[in-house]
């Protein structure tokens, strides 16, 4: 993820105070996470990201929700969507996708821009990140980890790194696919030619909830996917697993991501 220069790199490490807002929190002149965010966030009809509704930039906008520590109420905030949805599945369900194994489908049709689901799991440092994936790879020879690094401005300044287990220790059993204590959001399978990106989303703290937003519109029944090396700066090389996206972009080989 990379940001324009003017979002300040102290947004992504210290806690947020909140904002002093009444109202609708809309306004980006008034409200101090609209400003941090750098515009309103969400449409106010739907669960939509405005800034998957039109063509991206060359910098994405960081995504700071209001929280606890802010003066607006629940009931009117309209900068409240991932708080409230991080544990709703329901657009989500598990299949059986030929060679790929497992896979995730829609349920429902879902519009673009549309809060789709979080990753869930447990967040880690960048060197547990590397173990717990090594060690998925060795029993399943595939990774659930999800690690996505921030960057600000044309000098690429990394201000922060997420790194999320998706499989929620279940590798302590050491089990084919414990589905029962998997969150579905770990089998969602990648495409070179993806319906849904990876937007980091703030709360309560500096650590981000890793959410999926739809980048075009998806049919009930569609599989969704995700491109697990999208927009990296790095040189991460791919696999020698054949890609099976089947996409008339596929890069022949799933890519390595840790």
């Amino acid at each position: 993820m990379n940001y324009n220069s003017e979002v300040p790199s102290y947004a992504f490490t210290s806690p947020h105070p909140g904002c002093d807002c009444y109202g609708y929190c809309v306004d980006a002149s008034v409200c101090a996470c609209l400003q941090l965010s750098q515009g309103p966030n969400y449409s106010q009809s739907e669960r939509t990201l405005l800034q998957l509704q039109v063509p991206q930039g060359r910098f994405q906008r960081p995504v700071f929700e209001c929280s606890s520590q802010c003066a607006c109420k629940l009931g009117t905030c309209r900068n409240r969507l991932v708080q409230y949805f991080k544990d709703d599945t329901s657009a989500l369900h598990l299949f059986t996708a030929g060679e790929k194994g497992l896979g995730v489908r829609a349920t429902r049709d879902i519009r673009q821009g549309e809060f789709v689901c979080a990753f869930s799991g447990y967040h880690t440092s960048q060197m547990t990140a590397k173990i717990i994936s090594d060690a998925q790879y060795s029993i399943w020879n595939h990774v659930y980890v999800m690690i996505v690094r921030e960057f600000i401005g044309e000098n690429i300044h990394p201000v922060f790194e997420s790194a999320v287990d998706g499989a929620c220790e279940a590798i302590d059993n050491c089990a084919p696919h414990p589905l029962t204590r998997w969150p579905p959001s770990a089998f969602i399978n990648h495409s070179c030619q993806p319906n849904m990106t990876v937007i980091p989303v703030r709360i309560e703290s500096s650590k981000a909830y890793l959410t999926l937003f739809a980048i075009r519109d998806i049919r009930e029944g569609e599989e969704l996917t995700y491109d697990y090396t999208e927009r990296s700066r790095e040189v991460g090389g791919q696999t020698d697993r054949n890609c099976l996206c089947g996409s008339s972009s596929c890069r022949g080989f799933l890519p390595n991501c840790i």
